[in-house]
């Protein structure tokens, strides 16, 4: 996905892209660029410690994303989670509920609380991670919802679930 700088006008910066979710968690390989100094002192502290990499797992990431049959799968992948997340996404605005995602595995929900209303999913069979941990100072509070695996019906109930929970008392989604 496109690249979004956090603090603009900085001579250091760093991207750092993982392989685990495209390729699979057993693939702990990381892919980092930057400016030539913070690359310099990432592999300082690699060599000074258990950071360093497996050139066997860097040659068999490498062979992965040469491999046609990989990469079709791949983005085979790719497009079924972004059909799921837009989903979702979808299926929330039908509803009225404010949500965003623009890419990855995750849409994000915007709540008045997140302990609530993480709460009130759980009792209807839905279990959603607080935003809090991944939120700068001063975000918000949202909930985080993960997409990868969800159908379509699903996504048509959790969203009617969601609004539900976020009506203010005594309302419903009919009335």
């Amino acid at each position: 996905s496109e690249l979004h700088t956090l603090s603009g006008g900085r001579t250091r910066w760093a991207a750092t892209r993982s392989v685990a979710k495209a390729l699979g968690p057993d693939l702990r390989l990381a892919v980092l660029s930057g400016d030539s100094q913070t690359v310099a002192r990432v592999q300082g502290r690699q060599q000074c410690g258990p950071g360093w990499v497996s050139h066997i797992l860097q040659a068999l990431v490498l062979e992965l994303w040469r491999d046609p049959h990989v990469r079709r799968q791949v983005a085979r992948a790719s497009k079924l989670y972004v059909q799921r997340r837009e989903q979702l996404l979808s299926q929330l605005a039908r509803h009225g509920v404010s949500a965003h995602g623009a890419s990855g595995l995750n849409v994000w929900v915007a709540v008045p609380e997140e302990a609530a209303t993480i709460g009130a999913l759980l009792q209807r069979g839905w279990v959603l991670a607080p935003g809090a941990p991944y939120l700068l100072a001063g975000g918000a509070p949202a909930v985080r919802v993960t997409t990868a695996t969800l159908e379509a019906d699903e996504a048509a109930q959790l969203a009617g679930d969601l609004a539900e929970a976020l009506a203010p008392s005594g309302a419903s989604r009919s009335g």
